[in-house]
C-alpha cells in the first residue's frame, strides 16, 4: 500500500527570477577613461631610527613629531607596567623637544637619559 500523496501548499506569490539569466553587473569602465579621484591630504608621520635596541643605554634617532627637529635620546630600561582603567598598561616616557617644547615623541622605555637637538637626517 502506498502512502498518500501530499500537495504542497502555496501561501504567498514568490517573486520568481529566471535561473538563466546572470545577475547584473555594473559595465565595465576601462581604467583610462575612470573618473578622476581626488588625492587624499598627507598624514603626518615621524622618522625614527633605533640604535643599540640590544645593550643597557639604547639610542633613537627621530624627528620631533610637530616641529621636524632632529633629535638623538639616549634611553634605558625596559617599559614601565601600569594600570589604565583596571588593566595592565605600558607607561610611555614622554621627550619634550628642546625646539618647540611639545612632547616629540614617546618612548617605552623606564627612563630618558639624554635629548640632544640634531639636524634632522631627513630633510
Amino acid at each position: 500500500m502506498k502512502p498518500p500523496k501530499i500537495e504542497p501548499q502555496v501561501t504567498g506569490k514568490r517573486n520568481k527570477k529566471k535561473i538563466d539569466s546572470p545577475p547584473a553587473a555594473k559595465p565595465h569602465i576601462p581604467f583610462q577613461d575612470r573618473p578622476e579621484e581626488p588625492e587624499l591630504p598627507p598624514s603626518p608621520c615621524q622618522h625614527m631610527q633605533f640604535l643599540d635596541c640590544n645593550l643597557e643605554i639604547g639610542r633613537v634617532i627621530f624627528e620631533c613629531y610637530h616641529c621636524q627637529q632632529g633629535i638623538i635620546s639616549e634611553y634605558t630600561g625596559d617599559p614601565v607596567i601600569g594600570e589604565y582603567k583596571g588593566r595592565p598598561s605600558v607607561i610611555f616616557a614622554k621627550v619634550k623637544c628642546p625646539n618647540c617644547e611639545q612632547t616629540a615623541i614617546r618612548l617605552q622605555a623606564r627612563e630618558v637619559l639624554s635629548i640632544t637637538a640634531i639636524p634632522s637626517p631627513w630633510q
